[in-house]
């Protein structure tokens, strides 16, 4: 067990009057409906935060089709269903918008549709560091979450169903046609929960299950959907759950990725002593609340906390406004890539306005995380002056 009190301060004492309940089956114990590697945890007692970190791994591609691979904590907000919830992860991706193996932190609000949200732009390589994402109430009191990418705030979810959870996943999760064609090196979730006493804990082996079904590699069978994963639950000295470790054993091999350098400046605008942040995260990232320096009221104010991980506008030149033409084509190719559409649109819309444009798409849809659920709608916003997108929302 972990002790926040960093925490405790940073959010009151409101927290303390959740309800134990009895949980309802957790993720795991379901058919999954695509290749996975996942470690599920269920607790009886109520979750109101999670904390995940692991270093992004080097992926590799052995044909030019496109594939995806995503490394998300999902909390789930309604038991009864698990519809309601909300993910956070790095989103690793082929062919899309350069041609080549792309890597980008997001985060997912499932309540009221799917609604995607990139956290910063796209990168080509991991840089070798340890990266966390972290969910926080947004309020004492209410129903939303606030979501932190290496301590800097990212957004808020919606008003959900539920405060809390007793249900959480953290893994991988795969879109693409030739599944075989993704590799990986060991991955290591290191992951927590945040509880009534705005404490951060660790499961217990009893609270976890893993599921990480096999793909088809008998003979005869199609070699696109044979795969295999190498897995493996970790335990710390007390006995609790440290980590969930994935490997997919690579195609080709991957290329290997220099570090980072540190920041040499000592505290940042916000107070936040960069230099014993970094340290802290490459160490343990879970006590950097109590133990940096400017970090805790950083967070409180919802602040760029890391100057390393803070947005920075996109390093590709762009010489005009993005037009409604290109961010037709833009809006096809990003769902395209991540096998999301699931016929031909029906219809494509582009409402503009002076800092953004919005492309509606109607006809069969589907989420390209989680349990590829279908829709009718998809809506993708983009920055007219730099050309990012904003946020995808599927209804």
């Amino acid at each position: 067990m972990l002790v926040s009190v960093g925490l405790a301060v940073t959010l009151g004492a409101g927290l303390l009057q959740g309800t134990i309940a009895q949980a309802a089956p957790g993720m795991c114990d379901r058919d999954p409906r695509n290749p996975v590697a996942q470690m599920c945890a269920t607790t009886a007692a109520n979750m109101y935060g999670s904390f995940t970190a692991f270093i992004f791994p080097s992926v590799s591609h052995s044909t030019s089709s496109a594939g995806n691979a995503y490394n998300a904590t999902r909390v789930f907000t309604d038991d009864a269903n698990m519809s309601t919830s909300y993910e956070a992860g790095l989103e690793v991706g082929w062919g899309s918008p350069t041609g080549a193996t792309t890597y980008r932190a997001y985060w997912v609000d499932y309540t009221g549709g799917y609604n995607y949200h990139p956290i910063g732009d796209f990168v080509n390589s991991p840089d070798g560091r340890q990266h966390n994402f972290m969910s926080l109430p947004h309020c004492d009191g209410c129903r939303s979450t606030d979501i932190f990418y290496d301590f800097n705030f990212a957004g808020t979810t919606k008003d959900g169903v539920n405060a809390a959870s007793h249900h959480v996943v953290t893994g991988w999760d795969f879109s693409s046609s030739s599944y075989n064609d993704i590799a990986f090196t060991r991955t290591t979730n290191r992951i927590q929960w945040l509880n009534g006493n705005l404490t951060w804990e660790r499961f217990s082996p009893a609270e976890v299950k893993t599921r990480a079904p096999n793909g088809d590699c008998s003979i005869g069978s199609h070699p696109a959907y044979c795969w295999r994963f190498d897995t493996s639950v970790t335990q710390d000295g007390a006995g609790s759950v440290a980590a969930w470790e994935v490997t997919k054993s690579p195609v080709l091999a991957a290329k290997a990725v220099a570090a980072k350098s540190l920041p040499q400046n000592d505290t940042s605008a916000s107070k936040v002593d960069q230099n014993r942040l970094q340290a802290c995260i490459d160490h343990d990232a879970s006590r950097c609340m109590d133990t940096v320096p400017g970090l805790r009221d950083c967070v409180q104010q919802r602040l760029v906390c890391n100057e390393a991980a803070a947005s920075t506008p996109t390093a590709r030149t762009r010489t005009a406004a993005l037009t409604a033409e290109g961010a037709h084509t833009a809006a096809l190719d990003f769902l395209a890539a991540r096998k999301a559409l699931t016929g031909d649109a029906d219809s494509v819309s582009v409402q503009e306005s002076a800092a953004d444009l919005t492309v509606t798409v109607t006809g069969a849809v589907t989420e390209f995380t989680g349990d590829r659920r279908s829709h009718q709608r998809a809506e993708l916003k983009f920055d007219r002056a730099s050309h990012a997108l904003l946020s995808v929302h599927m209804s």
